[in-house]
């Protein structure tokens, strides 16, 4: 009987922990890490596969056309004048795009096959790094198209891989935007604003120690005034206590004594009011004398929420694109406005795919630019959510205030 509360209570804390900030970004990451175990046996074989179906039909063709091009020259016997050199080009033209149009309807890019996992050899596509960047880009929504999948199964799979982990990406992002906003907006209070954004406001109340009545003496009933701190609010000076035996902070005072105490802070004007203290207290009770006329001011936040410009979050959106323009320039051997254009367009989930890291296959390095990639798009789609949550307050802030001055909207009463 025990053991169900406290599989129940098992579940719950796994659960809490799979949906939080942390958990998130943990579940986003394994997916994309199995992803790429998955479709990378899913396609590797049959891209080797297809590139000797490729090669098998392009060798064919490359041997027609040299025949042919020979064949031209054969023809003309050697011969080289003006008429039979405006032949002779106008032939192989034919012939050269007869071969070019041919090689891309195969889609054969000149790999040997056979030398692929080989030390000097071609790389995979569907390698590991590979198919963590497709997997990345099709939770992304990105889709750059540089690689599909080719296979029935791996067709399949990335339907299912779609349905399930788009949903879970855009719950990361949602939430991971919301925490890293808070982040940013109280970094940039403490930082930026040097703590004027929040407006804390300072407790009134003040706590004044009640005197032994050893040291004080006694109170007489018309002689003795009591002694507050200056801070605090003070009783008239022409108001006069009695000191009498108390059985309740109720019955402290008679009614003579109450009505000549109401006279008096008649007199005063009203400003100043007298909390009525029972004087059977211990010694050295703190007493707490309070004004509470303006107890709804007393409820004013201590924090108010900070609204970033739009110029920062433009700041901090160029600046993670203007990175990683330098970073894939140095990388790629891109000019900075191609690696420029490359961050943009995949920020913005459009996904060209017209330039894509990783496809030097001669570069030893190509691996890791793969995997650079994948973690530049998943850190910077979690910065772009931060700052669309930064930009979207912004905006409802201008838009209310606005609203409020042309009259359309009320203002919203101070606390």
């Amino acid at each position: 009987m025990s053991t169900k509360p406290e599989k129940d209570g098992c579940c719950r804390t796994v659960t809490k922990f799979l949906f939080s900030h942390i958990g998130l970004c943990l579940m986003v990451v394994l997916y994309c890490v199995a992803g790429g175990f998955i479709f990378e046996h899913l396609e590797k074989n049959n891209e080797e596969q297809i590139c000797y179906e490729s090669r098998s039909e392009y060798e064919p063709m490359q041997s027609k056309t040299i025949n042919s091009t020979l064949n031209i020259f054969y023809q003309n016997g050697g011969i080289v004048n003006d008429k039979a050199r405006e032949m002779m080009v106008l032939q192989l033209e034919s012939v050269l795009e007869t071969f070019r149009n041919n090689s891309l309807a195969i889609g054969y890019n000149g790999r040997w096959c056979q030398l692929y996992g080989q030390p000097n050899g071609p790389s995979y596509d569907w390698s590991w790094p590979g198919a963590v960047l497709f997997s990345v880009t099709v939770v992304t929504t990105i889709g750059y198209g540089h690689i599909a999948p080719k296979t029935v199964w791996g067709r399949l799979v990335c339907i299912a891989y779609a349905v399930l982990g788009i949903p879970l990406m855009l719950l990361c992002l949602a939430n991971i935007g919301d925490a890293l906003a808070d982040i940013f907006r109280f970094i940039y209070a403490k930082i930026c604003c040097l703590g004027a954004c929040r407006k804390k406001k300072k407790d009134t109340d003040q706590v004044v120690p009640i005197q032994n009545s050893e040291t004080v003496g006694h109170w007489n009933t018309d002689k003795k005034s009591m002694a507050c701190n200056p801070m605090s609010q003070v009783a008239p000076m022409d108001t006069k206590f009695t000191r009498m035996a108390s059985k309740s902070p109720t019955d402290s005072m008679d009614m003579s004594d109450t009505r000549r105490l109401t006279s008096a802070g008649s007199r005063g004007g009203g400003k100043n009011k007298v909390q009525i203290v029972p004087l059977d207290l211990k010694k050295n009770d703190p007493v707490i004398l309070d004004d509470d006329s303006d107890s709804d001011d007393d409820d004013e936040l201590e924090n108010r929420k900070v609204t970033v410009p739009l110029t920062i979050t433009m700041i901090v959106i160029g600046g993670y694109i203007f990175g990683g323009a330098v970073l894939f320039g140095l990388w790629e051997g891109w000019d900075w406005l191609q690696s420029a254009y490359f961050c943009f367009i995949t920020l913005s989930t459009i996904g060209f795919g017209d330039v894509v890291p990783g496809r030097d296959f001669d570069n030893p390095q190509v691996q890791a630019q793969l995997m650079l990639g994948s973690i530049y798009i998943l850190f910077g789609m979690a910065i772009l959510s931060m700052c669309f949550a930064l930009m979207q307050e912004e905006i409802l802030a201008k838009a209310r205030w606005i609203g409020q001055k042309l009259g359309i909207l009320e203002k919203e009463a101070e606390d």
